[in-house]
């Protein structure tokens, strides 16, 4: 059988995992199920909620704003496989889908223990309102099987989804075994690179010397984001930078540069504090590694004899090879979904370009974007920085799918780095001290680091939110 979790889903089943640990049990029950769904506060199932008469804000505080901590997934108790079950059967009859925290939240109001269903009875989410709301196109073949599976499939899929809530690839990756990317650029061959230049400098001779940070970011009895436990990740002179997480939220990667000529990709395990070198290209580098959805893969920029290309590696480090034969020269880029990425080109102006890595196509969708570029948690929609002037720079979120972008507030003064949690607010560094925006609270100090290291750059948050990261330059090396 065919499991294909939504990220969504996949963090929600991490949080319930932490819940059950916090409490000391040894496996997880519907009730964390239903604690990891709520904490998760996917935008759709909000909007949901909403639509049935619920508002987020009632449900309870410790339920809301619960903290994750990866401890590795519990096995599940009998009542969460058929809560499991219920839910991927829900999925299927709404279309085939991925499974998503919402179907979830109905998988606990069929299959349930007594003290689950309580509790959403208590919310006024009876299982006929949720599977309308979730399931608006049911299956009408009378000889299409809805029910439950039987006990023994019911184990074997939740099984399968503990094994893809902990491992470091996207959940759905193994389930085609074929690549979903043509061997060849789709939008023409690729052009032979030639020597090198005589004026060619690589990048790496000019990076600064930066450490990576990483702690937890929780929420306080109020629900305002709380950054502890920082510890410097990476120390050592030298450019460790431009962290991103992976699907699970597990490891971290990011790139280092061994010397003045190269920099390759390593990945941090946050779980034992492991860190591996997993490219190997001493006739190339690799910047900012971002994983690919929906593949066990990853891109980077790779630069080449002076050319910058959106290039893709597997997660063992293999080379893939080049995503785009025309896209050049890359600066930095974010993935809207499994084969839509938005890319900075270098240029004068530099622009913002949309690309399909199916199809092809190149799209001119800005002017004058920032380096700073992210997926919208909970959408397909990413975020950049346009510089209207030298003092005017503005968060936009862009429609790849239109091209069409629309302001969303003004960037601290001079700065470009910015990362999204999961519940919506924006993080952008100034000197030492990291702020966050919501709507409609506006920019609001949440941590101030102090003396013992330099200013932040780059930030990067987990998928589950319960992790940041944070690039800052080496107390040595100056701004």
């Amino acid at each position: 059988m065919s499991i294909n979790l939504a990220d969504d889903a996949v963090h929600a089943l991490n949080r319930a995992s932490a819940a059950a640990a916090r409490e000391g049990a040894d496996a997880i029950a519907p009730r964390n199920i239903l604690a990891g769904v709520v904490s998760q506060r996917a935008p759709d199932l909000v909007e949901t909620l909403g639509r049935l008469g619920l508002e987020f804000e009632a449900l309870p505080e410790g339920m809301r704003n619960l903290p994750e901590t990866y401890h590795g997934h519990l096995p599940f108790t009998p009542d969460a496989h058929d809560v499991l079950a219920a839910a991927v059967t829900a999925a299927s009859e709404s279309g085939g889908g991925a499974t998503t925290s919402g179907h979830l939240l109905l998988g606990v109001a069929r299959a349930g223990d007594e003290p689950s269903r309580q509790t959403l009875g208590e919310w006024g989410l009876a299982e006929d309102a949720l599977a309308a709301a979730l399931a608006p196109q049911p299956d009408n073949d009378p000889d299409t099987e809805t029910g439950t599976p039987a006990a023994g499939t019911a184990l074997l899929l939740a099984l399968s989804l503990a094994l893809a809530c902990t491992a470091d690839t996207a959940p759905d990756a193994a389930q085609d075994a074929q690549d979903p990317f043509a061997a060849a650029p789709a939008d023409g061959p690729f052009p032979e690179i030639g020597p090198t230049p005589d004026e060619y400098v690589p990048t790496a001779a000019g990076a600064p010397s930066t450490d990576i940070w990483l702690g937890r970011l929780d929420r306080n009895e109020r629900g305002e984001l709380v950054v502890s436990g920082l510890l410097n990740a990476t120390d050592r002179a030298g450019y460790d930078n431009q962290p991103a997480f992976g699907p699970s939220g597990g490891a971290l990667y990011y790139t280092a540069a061994m010397d003045s000529t190269q920099t390759d990709t390593f990945r941090h395990q946050l779980r034992d504090g492991a860190t591996e070198r997993v490219t190997h290209t001493p006739d190339a580098s690799e910047f900012s590694p971002t994983p690919i959805p929906g593949q066990e893969a990853f891109s980077t920029i790779h630069e080449t004899n002076g050319l910058q290309y959106l290039w893709r590696y597997g997660i063992d480090g293999s080379e893939l090879g080049p995503i785009f034969a025309t896209a050049e020269p890359v600066g930095y880029h974010a993935w809207a979904d499994e084969r839509t990425v938005a890319m900075f080109i270098l240029g004068d102006p530099p622009t913002l370009q949309v690309g399909d890595a199916l199809s092809g196509e190149i799209r001119v969708v800005a002017e004058n974007p920032g380096r700073s570029i992210h997926r919208i948690p909970g959408s397909n929609e990413v975020s950049f920085v346009r510089k209207v002037g030298d003092d005017e720079w503005w968060i936009e979120r862009l429609d790849p799918s239109s091209g069409r972008s629309e302001s969303i507030v003004r960037t601290l003064a001079a700065r470009e780095d910015h990362a999204w949690t999961p519940g919506g607010e924006i993080l952008m560094g100034d000197g030492t001290v990291l702020f966050a925006w919501s709507e409609g609270n506006g920019w609001r100090e949440i941590a101030d680091l102090g003396e013992g290291a330099g200013d932040i750059s780059r930030i990067a948050v987990s998928p589950d939110g319960a992790r940041i990261a944070l690039v800052r330059n080496r107390p040595d090396d100056g701004d």
